[in-house]
This record gives structure tokens, sequence and C-alpha cells, in this order.
């Protein structure tokens, strides 16, 4: 009993483990100007609060004069790069030329060009390496450099343990943001300050990989599409809302269409549920003897051979649901559009769990958020099980002879839906609110498409013809209650079929 709960314990570690690692199992859209710009947002806010606790943390902060030093550093080098006399190149080429056209443009051309403020971000933040490839920090550990070989600022010039915990600290406060899956060019985030570069579905395979193309970017693009078709702008979040719904709805239209065989599957084993018990208390010590095990598998895949049945499809779709799973992941933490917007105060892109406990105008929200989709992961997790279970009583009878079904198949078909909502309600805490709608929805989809089901099943059932005599067919009841062991009887003598 001990080694079974720890090969429990241990199989839902690991599930849980395997799916905190899907968030890294698809590569980030965002270029090296694209996490400048995210920096500069981030830095914008909380530049006082990393100082603040670098002194608390015993770093030598330096004083003003070095900040001072590198703003006009920063300054000189966009005047130089749009009057095209810069010493050397600071930032790309089109985004000089988006800077220019930007100080003549309309308001509405203004939205997918570059401002004077995203132009330094990446200026600050960013820059080209000797070997004409662009990278962080470039620029201003050149700056750090001279500012070192100047007398009158090497005594300004931090330490590298500072500067060390400095970029650790932004680095870690942007955090895992992926959210650069744009079609177009344009401002996003919550404030609309952060530009993000617009990517093609080619540049998604060539730059990003096979998956991202495949899969992450469509489904990126169409919950961009949908976004701007309902109206994705200003601080009302209901076009996003709308569009996660909607990319929901399609990807669990192609899954279902993808599980169809495994749903037939599923329907014609519950019918085969009274011989699969037959079988069960025909070999009672199937779990203990070599020889019943062996011959219950045996006549069991036979059973299976002979009514079409492939008991491991559903694995198969499970798997293929997969990939599926992970670009839909990929694509939603990615999205640019999801970063715009609020939804009862509540930002789509603020982690659920960082709002719960905030304190803030945020929280009621995400309390009630995680509320509903840990209640409707519940129910779109036990409800097939319920089903099956509720079959299997009706065909088999409440009173049978006790066999032991503890085997492996059993035990991962028991136990996979309770572990995997687990896993979805404790990760949707660690995730945007974004996700936390898209796995209410998805759940919401999968109880809907369970009842549908259901229903569709039962007609079918009840439309098939009844079998005279009053043998075999659907309806049947089998009674073991006056039989405690039936190894070595023949099972025509003491079953009785109703």
């Amino acid at each position: 009993m001990k080694n079974k709960i720890f090969k429990r314990i241990l199989g839902a570690i690991v599930l849980f483990f395997a799916a905190a690692l899907i968030s890294g199992c698809t590569k980030s859209f965002c270029s090296v100007n694209d996490k400048a710009c995210l920096y500069a947002s981030y830095v914008q806010d909380k530049q006082e609060t990393i100082l603040t606790n670098a002194k608390n943390n015993s770093y030598m902060v330096p004083s003003d004069k070095f900040w001072n030093y590198i703003d006009n550093k920063v300054e000189t080098a966009y005047t130089e790069s749009l009057a095209g006399t810069a010493s050397k190149k600071y930032a790309p080429d089109s985004y000089i030329e988006m800077n220019k056209k930007y100080q003549t443009a309309t308001e509405e051309e203004k939205t997918t060009l570059v401002n004077n403020e995203t132009l330094k971000a990446i200026i600050y933040y960013a820059g080209y390496k000797a070997d004409g490839n662009e990278d962080m920090w470039v620029n201003f550990t050149a700056w750090l450099d001279e500012a070192n070989a100047d007398p009158a600022m090497r005594a300004y010039v931090p330490t590298t343990a500072f500067l060390n915990y400095y970029k650790n600290q932004i680095s870690t406060g942007v955090g895992q943001a992926v959210t650069c899956i744009a079609p177009t060019s344009g401002y996003f985030g919550l404030n609309e300050n952060t530009y993000v570069e617009g990517k093609t579905w080619g540049q998604a395979f060539t730059d990003y990989g096979f998956i991202e193309g495949l899969l992450v970017y469509p489904i990126g693009w169409l919950v961009y599409t949908f976004a701007m078709a309902f109206g994705a702008t200003g601080t009302n979040a209901t076009g996003q809302i709308l569009s996660i719904f909607f990319v929901t709805l399609i990807v669990r239209f192609f899954i279902i269409l993808a599980s169809a065989g495994s749903s037939n599957t599923q329907t014609k084993m519950n019918d085969l549920a009274p011989q699969l018990e037959l079988l069960k208390a025909k070999y009672p010590n199937s779990t203990t003897n070599k020889y019943e095990q062996q011959q219950l598998t045996t006549e069991t895949m036979a059973l299976y051979k002979k009514n079409n049945v492939h008991p491991f499809r559903q694995f198969g779709v499970l798997i293929l649901q997969f990939p599926v799973f992970i670009a839909v992941w990929g694509a939603l933490q990615g999205s640019a559009i999801l970063t715009k917007g609020e939804v009862f105060g509540l930002s789509l892109a603020t982690v659920t769990q960082t709002a719960m406990m905030a304190n803030s105008s945020e929280t009621p929200f995400a309390i009630v958020l995680f509320i509903l989709m840990a209640i409707a992961q519940f129910f779109a997790s036990m409800l097939p099980t319920w089903m099956q279970k509720y079959h299997k009583n009706k065909v088999v009878g409440a009173s049978t002879v006790k066999v032991n079904e503890d085997s492996t198949t059993n035990m991962m078909m028991k136990y996979m839906p309770i572990f995997m909502m687990v896993i979805v309600i404790v990760m949707g805490l660690q995730l945007p609110a974004a996700m936390g709608i898209y796995w209410f929805f998805g759940a919401l989809i999968s109880i809907f498409q369970t009842v549908i089901t259901e229903i569709v099943q039962t007609l079918k059932k009840n439309r098939r013809p009844k079998n005279k005599g009053g043998k075999g067919g659907d309806n049947q009841t089998i009674d073991f209650t006056k039989h405690g062991s039936y190894k070595g009887q023949k099972r025509d003598k003491h079953m009785k079929l109703h």
C-alpha cells in the first residue's frame, strides 16, 4: 500500500514539473529591440525601487552624476543618429528612419512608427557588437568603459557587483515577458508605451522554429485579428476576452475532430463493460498471478480486436494534443495584444498570484477569476470520469464480485484527470490572467462537449434494435451476487443475465 501511494505521489510531482517546463517549450518572439523597450518600460517604474533595494543589500549605489552621464550619452547618440553624423551605429537604420517620419506623421500613422522614447530606449539598452550583431547592453557597456577612462568620471563608475545586481534585477523584473507576437508593429502594454516589432509567418519559421511557425504564430495571429475586430482599444479588454473565447472555440473544434475516434472507442469500451467484467471475474488473481495476468490480457485484447476497439487510441490522441496545448500556451503568453486593456480592474498581463497578493484594485477580480477557473476545471476533469462510472454501474450492476482493478492502465486513466486538473489550477496562479480566462473558457467548452456527447450517445443507443430473447444487447445487467469465485468454473452455469 505504501509503495502504491509513493508511486502516485511521485507521478504527480513528475507531471507538475513537466507542466512547469511547458512554458519554456516554445521560443520567445521578442527581438533585441523588443527587449530593450520592455526594459525601458520596466525601469521607468522601478528604477528607484531597484536602487533602494541595492542600497539595503549593501551594494555601492552610484550617484546621480553617473546616471546623468549615461543619459547625456544617450541624448548625444540619439541626436547624431538622426543627423547621420554618429561615429558608430547605435540603433537599426529602419528605426531611425521611422523616427524621422514620426516627427511629421499624423496621429494614426504614429501608432506604427518609432517615437523618440522608443529609439532612445533601444540606444540605451541595446547596441551593435563588433561582429555587427545586435545584443543587450552593448552601448551601455561602451559608455561605462569611457567613464572608466575619464579621470573626472572614474570615481563615479559603479562597481561590477552593483552592475550585475542592477542588470539581474531588470532581467528578473521583466521576467519571462514574451509578449512580442504581433503581425504589425505598434505600441502595446497597459499604457501602450512599449513598442513591439511586427513579425511575419515566414519569419516565425525561419527565426524561431517549426512549432512556432506551424502553430504558435497562427494562433497568436488569430488572437490579434479577433481582438482588433472586436475593438481592442483603450483600457476596455472586451475585445481581448472575446478573442480568447473564439480562439479557444476554434482550437477545441480541431481537438474534437482529432479525438472523434477516441470518443467512439470509449463508447465501445463502455458497451463491452459487461464482457470485461466477466473476464476479470474469471481471473480474480490476475494482479498477483502471472499466468492469470497473461490469460486476462490475451482474452481482453482478443475481445477488443473482435469488436474493432483500439484502447490505446486515447493515449495517441493525448500525444497529438500535446503540441497544440504547448502552442496555445506559447501563443497566449506571447500575444502582445493581450497586454492591453483591463477587465474589472485586472490587467490581462498581470500574473494572477501577483494580483491576488497585491491588495490592490486588481485583487478582487483576480480572486474571483481563480475561483471560477478552479471550479470549471474541476467539473471539466471529473465529469467524464463520473459519466464512465455511471455507465459501468448501469451495465454491470451495483452488486458485483470485487475485482482488483489496480492495474497500470486503470490507475493512469483514473488519476490522470485529477493530476492534470491540479497542475492547471496551480499553474494558473503563476501565469497572466489571460491564461486563466483561456482555461476557464476551455473548461466550460469541455463540460458542454461532454454533456452533448453523452446526449448523442444515449440517443444512438436508444435507436439500436434490441436483441430478441432478452440476451445480450446494451441493456444487460450482470448479477454476481451468488458467486464469490469463478476460477475453474464455466461461465454459462454461474452467470445470470437480465
